[in-house]
């Protein structure tokens, strides 16, 4: 497991802060170890699609600024992630291929 921190500022003022495994075996999915939102939001050991636009908006920092920026969050209150929407999203996401190929 290789862990790189990483940032992502949307331009909606968004802003997720991200601990990623860059050896995650998946493609399709990257796996964050903790998923830090400044809406309020904690996600811990979550794979997520990949997702071409964020990456455009994201940068690798330190392990230093990333737990700094943690602490100042925390501190203005975040709620636990829930990961079972997470999967349904993936389903639902998986299961519409197919059904766009039917049509088509």
């Amino acid at each position: 497991m290789k862990l790189v921190y990483i940032r992502t500022d949307f331009p909606s003022g968004r802003s997720h802060i991200l601990i990623r495994d860059a050896e995650a075996p998946s493609p399709e999915l990257v796996h964050f170890m903790l998923v830090l939102s400044n809406k309020g939001t904690l996600w811990v050991d979550v794979f997520w699609p990949y997702d071409e636009e964020a990456e455009r908006y994201t940068r690798r920092i330190s392990e230093q600024q990333f737990w700094q920026l943690f602490r100042e969050w925390r501190l203005k209150g975040m709620v636990l992630g829930d990961n079972g929407r997470v999967a349904e999203m993936l389903a639902r996401k998986r299961l519409a291929v197919p059904k766009q190929e039917k049509d088509a």
